[in-house]
């Protein structure tokens, strides 16, 4: 991985480029003494990592980390100081560790493998949100359900429990519609105070008296339409 250091003390960042030398998958590709130089660094290395003093010349490390943040929010940062009254303020801007000086080299290389540990976490939250970005995901105490937006027909608050409904299998909830629906694609809308439909499941919709019911492909049970929604399904299948 690639390493910018940050540090107004020539020893500091001597020290710290002989331990990053000791680890072989970890480069330097740039060295700042103040805040300035480390936005210009990050700007043009594009790092991995940033391992920055706090108190620098110029601009602090703290202010220049908030700002590289704000262009590479995936920039992993190990903050370095002679002072622990920063810790809060570091963690507050997703810093991964807090070294006190000076620093000894098994400290470092823990807040090295911290780094590496939290981009393998990344990692797999990244490929578990692709691979459930057509997929409802539900997470009830321990367990978690995952529903393809595809097999779900409707969604049916009843009480305090909500129901999705798909041809297989009722599954039982107690998110809110509102909530569900946060998580769902255009073609899922909410019907009636207590439905959500899939528009791409709908046959037709059907009234009996003053009330409105939904039918579904290959499902015989039906979900409640409200006459102030029909217009807006109408649109949708349109």
């Amino acid at each position: 991985m690639r390493i910018v250091i940050a540090e107004d003390d020539l020893t500091s960042r001597k020290v710290l480029t002989h331990f990053i030398s000791k680890l072989p998958s970890y480069k330097v590709v740039g060295e700042a003494k103040n805040g300035e130089e480390l936005i210009s660094k990050i700007i043009t290395e594009k790092p991995d990592i940033a391992i920055v003093d706090i108190e620098m010349p110029v601009l602090n490390g703290m202010e220049a980390i908030k700002y590289c943040k704000s262009l590479f929010p995936e920039l992993q940062v190990i903050f370095t100081t002679g002072h622990d009254w920063y810790a809060v303020e570091a963690f507050g801007i997703s810093a991964v560790d807090y070294i006190i000086k000076p620093i000894e080299y098994d400290r470092f290389v823990q807040a090295i493998d911290k780094v590496s540990r939290v981009r393998v976490e990344k990692s797999k939250e990244e490929v578990f949100s692709k691979n459930n970005e057509k997929k409802l995901v539900l997470q009830h105490y321990s367990s978690v359900t995952i529903i393809p937006h595809d097999e779900i027909i409707f969604i049916e608050k009843l009480e305090r429990k909500t129901f999705i409904h798909t041809r297989n299998k009722v599954y039982q909830n107690s998110e809110s519609l509102t909530d569900l629906l946060e998580k769902l694609p255009y073609g899922f809308v909410q019907s009636h105070r207590s439905y959500i439909v899939n528009i791409n499941q709908l046959t037709n919709i059907e009234s009996l008296g003053q009330t409105y019911y939904a039918y579904f492909k290959d499902y015989l049970e039906p979900a409640k339409v409200s006459k102030h929604q029909i217009k807006e399904i109408q649109k949708m299948l349109n």
